[in-house]
Parts: structure tokens; C-alpha cells; sequence
């Protein structure tokens, strides 16, 4: 498990024991599925970026 989903893991658990939620068997897909989606904005950040910065020289 990554930094990521680790910490993830931990939130959720805090709001399913502060909110009474019920999510049985549905954890640990959210969590990769948060996961990807946060990996996926990283990587469009980067590669948006990236032709900024040629365009500044």
C-alpha cells in the first residue's frame, strides 16, 4: 500500500466510525479508485506544465 492510499485508508476509517457509515467490501475499491484518480491529475499537471515553462524562454 502507498503513502497515499495508506492515508486514505485512514480518513476513511475516522469517517466511517464518526459518521456510522456502513461500506462493507467497498473500502478498498474507493481507495484505489481515489488513488488513480489523484495519480491521474498529478500526471496531466505535469505534462500541462511542462509546455508553459518552454514557452517562457
Amino acid at each position: 500500500m502507498t503513502d497515499l492510499e495508506s492515508k486514505i485508508d485512514n480518513i476513511l476509517e475516522e469517517h466511517q466510525h464518526e459518521s456510522g457509515l456502513n461500506m462493507i467490501g467497498g473500502r478498498r475499491r474507493l481507495i484505489d479508485r481515489l488513488v488513480q484518480f489523484f495519480e491521474e491529475g498529478q500526471q496531466t499537471q505535469s505534462q500541462s506544465a511542462a509546455p508553459a515553462r518552454s514557452r517562457e524562454n
